[in-house]
């Protein structure tokens, strides 16, 4: 009987803790960013293809934002994970950010965010946003009342512009010790970025 109890109060124990750990479902969308922690405009000498929506397009300049968000939405799940948005394009996000509540995201081409707001839209697939899908999102933002940060809060944290060869070196350098400083809990994302890559041993072409 006591062997019983102890059993049965193991399991409570145990169903309370998976429970526990569990991410928080978040049902109301659109959602917005909390807060704006720092802008850089990048360029690269060799642009790269930008394939988080449907129209593909290939990128050489743009702008790599740090945000601190709710950690319950950006929490990995094996379903579509909900969507980040800046104006008029998606945002693409470049480390996960649950641990610590900071995403260090891509936005490609020029954007002002004075102007343009950044919030989470609907769970779903990035490539398979298009414009039309941006549009509708854009108009349940605007009806939620989510705007864009003030100009001030902008220049705030604007940051010196990068410049790199491509995006590995961009996600090698800059992007690494973005993380390093606002997402620690990260540092094995950051140091898989800075391993060095082999190239393949060409082939002997002598006859």
């Amino acid at each position: 009987m006591k062997l019983r109890f102890v059993l049965t109060w193991l399991l409570i124990v145990v169903a309370l803790t998976a429970r526990a750990q569990e991410p928080r479902e978040v049902a109301d969308w659109p959602i917005r960013v909390e807060e704006l922690l720092a802008v850089h405009r990048f360029e690269l000498q060799e642009g790269f293809e930008f394939d988080w929506s449907a129209e593909a397009r290939t990128v050489r300049s743009g702008t790599l934002v740090v945000i601190k968000v709710d950690p319950d939405i950006v929490v990995p799940r094996n379903a579509p994970e909900p969507i980040l948005y800046a104006g008029d394009r998606t945002v693409q996000r470049l480390n996960r950010g649950s641990g610590s509540g900071v995403i260090v995201g891509l936005i490609p081409g020029d954007i002002d965010l004075s102007a343009a707001p950044l919030w989470f839209g609907a769970p779903g697939l990035p490539e398979s946003v298009t414009a039309e899908t941006i549009r509708n999102e854009r108009r349940l933002a605007e009806r939620a009342e989510i705007r864009p940060f003030a100009r001030e809060a902008v220049e705030r944290v604007r940051a010196e512009p990068l410049v790199a060869n491509d995006l590995a070196e961009l996600l090698r350098t800059h992007v690494a010790d973005l993380v390093l400083q606002y997402a620690p809990q990260e540092r094995a994302l950051a140091e898989s970025w800075r391993l060095p890559v082999v190239s393949a041993p060409q082939k002997d072409r002598r006859p």
